[in-house]
């Protein structure tokens, strides 16, 4: 869940070294490495406006189906599987708008920035969209996360990036 947690907060995606969009829709696949080389894939879809607010909601599709919904502060899990909806208040978690800021370009396509001790790596493809964001967390789990079909979108609107739950799923406040 921290991993989860800590990618959310991805915040705003705007810096004057990488140009990144105010919105944008992309596929993904998060793999999480743990120390043992156990790994563990994520597939689905991604949905993000910035526009000062930093909205992401992710639409897990694979191996388990739920959409995690935030604002940077809050995020709103609803796992259709466990029939639940969770809210947490975000304490810890990954601003790529400060990790940007201290990012050093390493090659044209690809930057390094050490943010609140961890390192990230930052991959952009040949159009400099988005393409990678790899580190490894707190918990030494390496993370992972390709994006593809990315669409730079020049608006998306703030109500699809809401997560909806049945009435009758269990509710968790963390």
């Amino acid at each position: 869940m921290k991993i989860l947690i800590s990618f959310l907060m991805l915040g705003s995606l705007l810096s004057a070294e990488i140009k990144l969009p105010q919105n944008f829709k992309t596929d993904f696949n998060q793999t999480i490495t743990n120390e043992k080389g156990k790994v563990i894939s994520y597939e689905g879809k991604v949905l993000f406006i910035n526009a000062n607010l930093g909205l992401f909601k992710w639409s897990y599709t694979a191996p388990t189906q739920k959409e995690v919904c935030t604002d940077g502060i809050t995020v709103t899990i609803v796992d259709h599987d466990l029939e639940q909806v969770s809210y947490y208040r975000i304490e810890k978690g990954i601003n790529l708008q400060e990790i940007l800021k201290v990012a050093t370009e390493i090659s044209p396509q690809a930057y390094t920035a050490t943010y609140k001790e961890v390192e990230y790596l930052i991959v952009l493809d040949k159009e400099e969209q988005l393409k990678e964001i790899s580190y490894v967390d707190n918990l030494d789990n390496k993370v992972k996360i390709v994006f593809t079909n990315m669409k730079y979108a020049s608006s998306i609107s703030e109500n699809v990036l809401e997560c909806n739950a049945p009435q009758d799923y269990d509710i968790i406040k963390g």
